[in-house]
C-alpha cells in the first residue's frame, strides 16, 4: 500500500463536502483537497519543519500537547478524523488514540507498515532524520503498527533489537503504510509485556519477521558502509545541496 491521495480518501472513505472533518498533527503536511475545520498539533503549520511558509488551510487551529492533553471538543463533535504519519512518532499514543474514538463518528490512520520502518535506509548525508549513518526505518519513530483484521497492534520499535546482527534487514517489498479506518470506535492491541520483558518483544520480532519471510531480506548495514553507488550519489547531493536536509 503507498499513501492515499486526498481524492483517493474522499473517494474511499467517502468523505463529503458538509463533513465536519478533524485533523490530529498535519501541520507538517496539510490536506490540500479536503477541507478541515479543525487542525489539531503541537505547531502552526508556518512553524513546521518541512514547510515554513504553509499558510493554515483549516478553519480553526488548536495548539495542544496530543500526548498528555485531551481534546477539547465533545463526543461525537467531528463526522470524520484523519490522522496521518503521526502516531508513530509520540513517546505516548495512547490518549490521542482514545480521544479520537470519542470525538469523531469514523476516521482514518496512516503510519509507516512495520516492515518499511525497521528495514535500514540507504546511506544518505543530506537527510538530517539520519545523518551519514544507516538506520533502521526512521530514526524519530518510537512505535510499529500493524492493521490486524480491523485492530491496531502496536509495537515498541526496540532499536537495541533492530541493530541486532538477527533483525539487519535492508530491503522490503511488502506495503509502505499501515493503513487502518474505523468506525465508532478505535479497536487497538497493546501488550504491556513486550514493555516490560526483554524476551516477549524479541518472540513478538521473531514472528513478525517468520510471518513476512518473503518480505524481508538481509544484509550487513552495521558495517555502515553502503553500496559505492549510494555513497557516491550521496556526497554529489551534498555537494549540490540537494535532499532533505537542504529543503528548509
Amino acid at each position: 500500500m503507498v499513501a492515499l491521495t486526498d481524492k483517493e480518501l474522499i473517494r474511499k472513505f467517502n468523505i463529503r463536502p458538509s463533513d465536519k472533518i478533524l485533523d490530529i498533527g498535519g501541520s507538517s503536511k496539510q490536506h490540500d483537497q479536503i477541507k478541515i475545520h479543525t487542525l489539531v498539533d503541537i505547531v502552526r503549520p508556518e512553524e513546521a519543519a518541512y514547510d515554513f511558509d504553509s499558510p493554515l488551510n483549516a478553519t480553526k487551529f488548536v495548539r495542544l500537547d496530543i500526548e498528555t492533553q485531551r481534546l477539547p471538543f465533545k463526543d461525537n463533535s467531528f463526522d470524520f478524523v484523519l490522522c496521518t504519519h503521526t502516531l508513530e512518532d509520540l513517546h505516548s499514543p495512547f490518549l490521542v488514540i482514545e480521544e479520537m474514538s470519542r470525538v469523531a463518528k469514523r476516521g482514518y490512520i496512516a503510519t509507516p507498515s512495520r516492515g518499511l520502518d525497521t528495514t535500514f535506509f540507504h546511506f544518505d548525508i543530506t537527510d538530517w532524520l539520519t545523518g551519514p549513518h544507516r538506520t533502521p526505518g526512521f530514526a524519530h519513530h518510537k512505535w510499529l503498527f500493524e492493521n490486524k483484521r480491523g485492530v491496531l497492534h502496536l509495537t515498541p520499535k526496540s532499536y537495541p533489537l533492530l541493530y541486532s546482527t538477527e533483525f539487519q534487514f535492508t530491503r522490503w517489498t511488502g506495503p509502505d503504510e499501515c493503513q487502518f479506518y474505523w468506525e465508532n470506535k478505535i479497536k487497538y492491541k497493546h501488550d504491556v509485556n513486550l514493555d516490560l520483558n526483554l524476551h516477549h518483544l524479541i518472540n513478538n520480532y521473531r514472528a513478525y519477521v517468520k510471518h513476512n519471510s518473503k518480505h524481508l531480506h538481509k544484509g550487513l548495514p552495521l558495517v555502515f558502509l553502503d553500496n559505492p553507488w549510494y555513497i557516491f550519489k550521496a556526497y554529489l547531493k551534498l555537494l549540490l545541496k540537494r535532499g532533505q536536509g537542504f529543503k528548509v
